[in-house]
């Protein structure tokens, strides 16, 4: 469909560029490091994942900016629309639980859990995530107003809400969640 639409010039770059993006879903986007492993400009990057979400195959989760105590990053994370097109372009077939893949799973499948509610319930919601420049973080923020951290793990620890703690004291009467 992108290619009949001839919103790409080269079908084959953008076919290096989709592979790598499945390796990209649920992380914080670098468009040079993208570029550089797809070999490709990063104006090019920039413009292929703009195809991405005009074509709603991924969609760009923008940081919550906050800065009253701790500044936060800017680059924006990247989402399939799909976990399982994500498994296909990385050539995965299972992940075990227990694997730090498998907590990026889990938090892809909750990302698309939230984007189904909000286009059901509250289209007019924000949906970001936020990280500190010192590597505080939580998985999604809820229109301002939730904090949502996603573990793939039994046992909850103290350390696991050090990035809702931090977000709590940026944002006033954050309601902090664990996934």
């Amino acid at each position: 469909e992108i290619a009949s639409e001839g919103l790409t010039r080269s079908v084959d770059r953008f076919s290096r560029f989709l592979d790598i993006s499945g390796f990209c879903t649920g992380e914080v986007i670098n468009f040079t490091k993208i570029g550089s492993d797809a070999a490709i400009p990063p104006r090019t990057v920039i413009e292929y994942f703009k195809i991405l979400q005009d074509t709603l195959l991924g969609e760009l989760v923008e940081p919550l900016k906050t800065g009253k105590f701790r500044k936060s990053i800017s680059a924006a994370k990247f989402y399939l629309f799909d976990l399982g097109v994500a498994n296909f372009l990385t050539k995965r077939k299972t992940v075990e639980p227990g694997n730090e893949i498998y907590g990026k799973q889990l938090e892809h499948f909750i990302f698309c859990e939230l984007k189904a509610f909000k286009s059901y319930c509250s289209p007019e919601a924000d949906l970001n995530f936020w990280r500190s420049q010192s590597q505080f973080g939580v998985d999604f923020v809820w229109d301002r107003r939730i904090g949502i951290e996603v573990k793939a793990k039994d046992n909850i620890q103290a350390r696991d809400e050090k990035g809702l703690h931090a977000l709590g004291e940026e944002v006033p009467n954050l309601k902090k969640m664990i996934v």
